[in-house]
């Protein structure tokens, strides 16, 4: 058992906890009040899935920014510095994914709350969950478990082939939790912890295979919700 379960990590800018995690990925949901910012950090191994849920960010780079509008979603590579600050007047609400789960796999480039070089928050900074905190429990084959977040619908549900998402509207987000789509000579083509959209899905599907079916999230929002 993780030695986040159960547990809040407060942060300067906010707070995060861990909804989920497996040996390949971890699920985390972060709250970044108004006008607080990550710090410019990065994962020298980890490849980083982010869904904004609710809100607008700015995600800056060594390089330049992207503005950001819910729902909408970045994949980010291993090594790629980067920081997130939250422009709505309620904060922002996140979803990040990490494969493979490892706290310790942070680089502080900078900080303005003087956490540069500094290692991930220890025990000091965690607080027991409340009950508003949803954790993600691994779904049955053919059930489809749902979760709400700030008018924002979750649906995990594990299918025996990955063509059973092609019937939903394709400007869903997708998160891989397991499973995932291979080449014929099982190279990873959609893996845990990737983040695409239905439509992206569709284009792969046709082409590639799930021999070992595929675990997702479904992210949407709407009336329906």
């Amino acid at each position: 058992m993780s030695e986040f379960c159960d547990k809040v990590v407060k942060k300067p800018w906010g707070y995060e906890y861990l909804m989920y995690e497996s040996d390949k990925i971890a699920i985390w949901y972060l709250h970044i009040s108004h006008g607080r910012q990550t710090s410019l950090h990065c994962h020298p191994c980890k490849k980083t899935g982010y869904i904004l849920l609710d809100g607008e960010a700015q995600v800056s780079f060594l390089n330049g920014h992207v503005q950001l509008r819910a729902l909408s979603k970045l994949m980010l590579r291993e090594g790629l510095f980067h920081s997130t600050r939250a422009i709505s007047p309620d904060g922002i609400h996140v979803i990040e994914v990490e494969s493979p789960p490892n706290k310790e796999d942070l680089v502080r480039l900078d900080d303005i709350y003087g956490r540069k070089e500094q290692p991930y928050e220890g025990e000091e900074c965690r607080v027991p969950m409340t009950d508003s905190c949803i954790t993600i429990s691994e779904p049955g084959l053919g059930r489809a478990d749902s979760y709400e977040i700030c008018s924002t619908s979750l649906t995990v549900e594990k299918f025996a082939d990955a063509s059973e998402l092609l019937k939903r509207p394709h400007d869903e987000i997708i998160l891989v939790m397991q499973g995932g789509l291979y080449t014929k000579n099982n190279d990873p083509i959609l893996s845990p912890g990737d983040v695409v959209t239905i439509a992206t899905l569709a284009r792969l599907a046709g082409t590639f295979h799930s021999p070992d079916g595929i675990t997702t999230m479904t992210v949407r929002k709407g009336e329906d919700v």
